[in-house]
């Protein structure tokens, strides 16, 4: 059971660009409209898109981010108001996708940042910048007997996977034709509960949510050598406008802070994730420095 009270069940975003603005100011008040007058922030002079809102996109990738209408949720979103709060912004929030995500903020320019837990790539890094990392994802093996190698999965006779994890391709070369892929966690749970998988692969984090609610397991993968992803695991940060280095090193700071405070792992505890998920300080600072 989750220790945050969310509904149970899958999310897919098909509206885009619908805004909501919430304060998280220095007086962590979301019934006012600016943030509080005596609120000194952590980095002086920030700017973004919108003077003293930090704009950001938001899928529907629970437990990372969920829009709720006025509002936003998720663990990414708990550290987002964290760090708003300590920067003085108030935080208004665009409904993205995985598609459109880095558009918005590169084409577009109607974000100044976006969320959902996002892989650290090199592919990436050259339309956008990233934050420090924040948290490991990895490749969760999700069957009723609790299934935690890639061994066990060559037995089996029809394993499903969310398609483009990065882990697609190795396991395609591993499992064959025994290896289904999906569009989303919706379709592959619904062929998993059915019966037409013996177990399905998709994110760690997701999988907790949304297999919450059934007898299934959500396992992390062990270590396998020809499973890049289990033993080099990806990880996530905050993609920023490449035009804004000022805010992408003041969120950087921050989040270096949670990470040796403790806050990172408290966020993680928030909602039953281990805090073991934390990219460790000497890891991060490799990744910056990469």
């Amino acid at each position: 059971m989750l220790t945050k009270n969310i509904s149970s069940g899958i999310y897919i975003t098909s509206t885009v660009g619908i805004a909501s603005l919430i304060l998280v100011g220095c007086s962590a008040s979301v019934d006012s409209t600016e943030a509080a007058s005596d609120c000194t922030p952590a980095t002086e002079g920030l700017t973004t898109i919108n003077a003293g809102t930090l704009t950001v996109g938001v899928p529907e990738n629970l437990p990372y981010t969920k829009d709720e209408g006025s509002d936003a949720d998720g663990f990414e979103i708990d550290l987002l108001r964290a760090m708003a709060e300590e920067e003085c912004l108030s935080l208004q929030f665009e409904v993205i996708t995985y598609a459109n995500g880095i558009p918005m903020i590169t084409a577009q320019r109607s974000v100044d940042m976006i969320s959902g837990g996002w892989y650290i790539t090199p592919e990436r890094a050259q339309q956008v910048d990233f934050t420090s990392p924040t948290f490991y994802d990895s490749m969760a093996i999700i069957s009723e007997e609790g299934a935690t190698t890639v061994d066990e999965l060559e037995e089996m006779s029809a394993v499903g996977s969310v398609a483009g994890f990065s882990w697609e391709g190795d396991m395609s070369g591993v499992l064959g034709s025994t290896m289904k892929t999906y569009p989303s966690t919706i379709e592959t749970r619904q062929d998993l509960i059915s019966g037409r998988l013996e177990a399905a692969l998709d994110g760690y984090a997701v999988a907790t949510v949304a297999y919450g609610d059934t007898d299934y397991t959500v396992e992390i993968a062990e270590p396998d050598d020809r499973i890049a992803i289990t033993t080099d695991q990806p990880q996530i940060g905050f993609p920023v406008s490449k035009d804004n280095p000022e805010l992408t090193a003041a969120l950087s700071s921050l989040i270096d802070q949670y990470r040796e405070d403790g806050t990172l792992a408290r966020i993680l505890a928030d909602w039953d994730l281990p805090e073991d998920l934390v990219v460790p300080a000497d890891v991060a600072e490799q990744t910056n420095n990469g």
